[in-house]
């Protein structure tokens, strides 16, 4: 391999890897560049600089690029996820496109609080995990400047806090990989209308890239508009040893997701809604900033540092948990400002030598979430179930919650022999929560709280090269996550709260500890067919789940004593690089509880049986609802001409229990059946710069739900308000899939050559 001029850092780095970790696979310089369009390393922490190969990896990590993202005109990062991705399935339980509970192995990333968080989310280094409740709001990631998306498995503690069940990091595009200038339009079904444009270049030293997106639709259900605007900017700076990207991230988006109905009213009319409104706006602003330096040819010193303010608004119309007789308000309408702001640090020294390469790290973060909750009484309009004759807005709560975390870690990959490899992990977390209660200051069983949380989690594993085209891989893992302030404030079971509303007194809650097992092997039978087969499980102790109280919204946060989530995974794929790719897969995921509770589900056809009150008895091995155990993924792209190409996926998903089923024993009506759906996209190639493109999802329209939750119903079944509560009935609550819908689009590209 020669060279000529001289090495970029990323240049530097991919050398000194490839003659450390060399396995004979032909690993190109540029690979190991992580913002790059292709990516054959995966970074082993949050913090950019350091890059191992797949082989090394002892999990069965996966990689994708912007490009496929591209490929599957997904609009956004979980639409890509739950057609690409392994035993990654998704709850519509918002209803909104943007907002949906993306499950990986049996552990959940939702924007939704109360929902039990177990993924973390990096953008650049940065945790984008909102500090209040470890929620993910999906609609702030720019999809189109997405370089690559990896999603690592396991409790990898390298990855910090709330790295239960995986991480899943993003990489930005930089203008030296992405030059030129790419815009699209699309619209179609829903009102569905779209503008995407995104561009870059580089100087001698300096490159810079930006893009932008505009969405906006109707929606498919009543009165469901979303607008998503996005904005993202970097301006990088390099020269042989050191190497800056600045970049900014900001939103203002306003979603409408109106959530799950009743069995009896969807069986009336699939696109008609519960109560009205249910919105969230999220603004947001983001200031991140890269660097590495080569300190000699064989230390690199590189970090990150940030500045992030999420001001998120919600407004919400539901049924009055006070109503108890004709003459009480019937709705209410509730109504919260969480204004998050989070700043953080974190500076790592990487060590490469001929057989090991080492990575220390230490980060700093700390946030501040000015929380404050309304509420504000009324009567249901009748024509859409609105709240309307609106008496007095009354604070119902208002809270100050701050959370800092310091970590120290390391990651260290040892190679053995040419085939053989060890790579062994830990990270030291110290969490101080803290939550200031404005509403009641001084009032006993207030909000107040300031607890400290320390933990040490070790990681090990082992990859094996038994040939050129077969790898084996074993690894453990563990990871936890300290309690958010919102659980913190939602706690005690005596005085329960209803989300993201009103909370009470805050008992101390235990981290969540998670202990992750994997193994498996992975290969090629050919320069184009490529497999994997793994195993993996997965232990939770103390579990933080929301467990539901009354015939409302109300609840509470309490741990519970261990979970297990455990499957296979099998993939295949092939990619000729001429006419045909496809790729197969299939998941096994069985989610658990393995500790015996009684927890209050009023509507659950069991209730009172066994335990008092209106609690069901969960015992060991019962099923965690919201879970598909099986699901399969299908899909293909053929060039029909060389301008021309047609593509399809199969989407298969078996049952799942409902929430509020934990047990598994109510009626019929406790699960929700499984489900198939095909989508088809095509694209004609007008030129070198020209493409018209299309696609038709659920192409059978077929009526599907994603999820489920048990609850009271309080209209009969034409939507009608029902003043007795006597008469209100336990019905199940199902998140329907949307109907076949169809898009067309334009898209202008105009490539140039990336800076090597």
């Amino acid at each position: 391999m020669a060279f000529c001029g001289r090495l970029t850092p990323r240049a530097r780095l991919a050398l000194t890897i490839a003659l450390a970790f060399s396995t004979g696979a032909p690993y190109a310089a540029e690979r190991v560049d992580l913002e790059a369009p292709t990516v054959e390393v995966v970074g082993t922490t949050p913090v950019p600089g350091l890059g191992s190969p797949v082989e090394q990896v002892p999990s069965n990590v996966q990689i994708n690029t912007g490009t496929q993202m591209q490929r599957k005109q997904a609009i956004n990062l979980p639409d890509f996820m739950i057609q690409s991705l392994p035993s990654v399935s998704i709850n519509e339980v918002q209803n909104n496109p943007f907002q949906p509970n993306v499950n990986y192995r049996g552990f959940q990333s939702s924007p939704l609080l109360g929902a039990p968080q177990g993924l973390s989310v990096f953008q650049d280094g940065v945790r984008i995990n909102e500090p209040f409740g470890d929620v993910v709001n999906w609609d702030l990631i720019p999809q189109n400047a997405i370089s690559t998306m990896t999603l690592v498995p396991g409790s990898n503690p390298a990855f910090g806090l709330n790295t239960l069940g995986g991480a899943i990091e993003i990489r930005t595009k930089q203008g030296r990989t992405y030059p030129g200038f790419d815009a699209q339009v699309y619209g179609g079904s829903f009102g569905r209308k779209a503008v995407e444009v995104s561009g870059g270049g580089y100087g001698e030293n300096v490159d810079y890239f930006i893009a932008g997106n505009w969405f906006d639709e109707d929606g498919w259900r009543d009165f469901s508009p979303t607008e998503v605007r996005q904005l993202f900017g970097k301006i990088g700076w390099q020269n042989d040893d050191t190497d800056f990207d600045l970049s900014i991230t900001h939103a203002d988006n306003d979603m409408t997701g109106n959530g799950v109905l009743p069995r009896s009213m969807l069986e009336q009319r699939r696109n008609q809604i519960y109560t009205y409104p249910d919105n969230t706006k999220n603004e947001l602003t983001m200031v991140t900033l890269n660097g590495s330096q080569w300190l000699d040819d064989q230390w690199l010193l590189s970090g990150v540092t940030y500045v992030r303010k999420n001001t998120t608004r919600t407004l919400n119309g539901d049924v009055n948990d006070e109503y108890a007789a004709p003459g009480d308000d019937e709705g209410v309408l509730n109504r919260s400002r969480n204004e998050q702001e989070g700043l953080g640090v974190g500076l790592q020294a990487s060590w490469v030598l001929e057989r090991n390469t080492l990575a220390v790290g230490v980060t700093h973060d700390r946030s501040k979430s000015d929380f404050v909750q309304t509420e504000q009484e009324g009567e249901f309009f009748a024509s859409d179930r609105s709240v309307t004759d609106l008496v007095t807005e009354t604070q119902a709560n208002s809270l100050l919650g701050k959370t800092q975390t310091s970590s120290i870690y390391f990651t260290d990959t040892f190679k053995f022999t040419e085939k053989l490899a060890t790579t062994l992990s830990g990270r030291f977390n110290h969490t101080i929560v803290k939550a200031e209660d404005r509403q009641q200051p001084g009032v006993p069983d207030n909000l107040d709280a300031n607890y400290t949380y320390n933990k040490f989690n070790p990681a090990i594993g082992l990859t094996y090269q038994i040939s050129s085209s077969l790898n084996t891989y074993a690894g453990w893992n563990q990871g936890n996550r300290a309690p958010s302030p919102i659980e913190l404030g939602c706690s005690n079971p005596a005085i329960p709260c209803s989300l993201p509303n009103a909370m009470a007194s805050d008992p101390f809650l235990e981290q969540v500890v998670t202990r992750t097992i994997e193994a498996g092997v992975r290969g090629s039978l050919s320069d184009n067919l490529a497999w994997n087969l793994g195993v993996f499980r997965s232990v939770n102790r103390d579990d933080i789940l929301f467990v539901a109280e009354g015939t409302g919204s109300l609840g509470y946060f309490t741990n519970f004593g261990k979970t297990k989530r455990e499957g296979a995974e099998f993939g295949i794929s092939s990619d000729t690089g001429n006419r045909f790719a496809w790729a197969f897969g299939y998941s096994y995921v069985k989610a658990t509880y393995e500790s015996e509770a009684c927890i209050v589900a009023e509507s659950n056809s069991t209730a009172g049986a066994v335990c008092p009150g209106n609690a069901i008895l969960v015992s060991p091995g019962d099923n965690i609802p919201g879970i598909p155990e099986h699901q399969l993924k299908l899909s293909g792209d053929f060039r029909v001409t060389d301008n021309w190409s047609v593509g399809g996926a199969v989407l298969a998903f078996s049952d799942q229990y409902a929430i509020g089923n934990e047990n598994n024993q109510h009626d019929e009506n406790g699960k929700v059946a499984g489900y198939s759906i095909l989508n088809l996209t095509t694209s004609y190639r007008l030129g070198q710069q020209w493409e018209i493109f299309a696609k038709i999802n659920n192409v059978f329209d077929k009526d599907y739900s994603t999820g489920a939750i048990l609850g009271e119903n309080s209209f009969d079944s034409s939507g009608v308000f029902e003043p007795n509560p006597a008469n209100w009935t336990d019905e199940t609550f199902y998140a329907p899939g949307a109907p076949r819908a169809a898009w067309i689009g334009v898209r202008y590209s105009l490539s140039k050559q990336p800076k090597r």
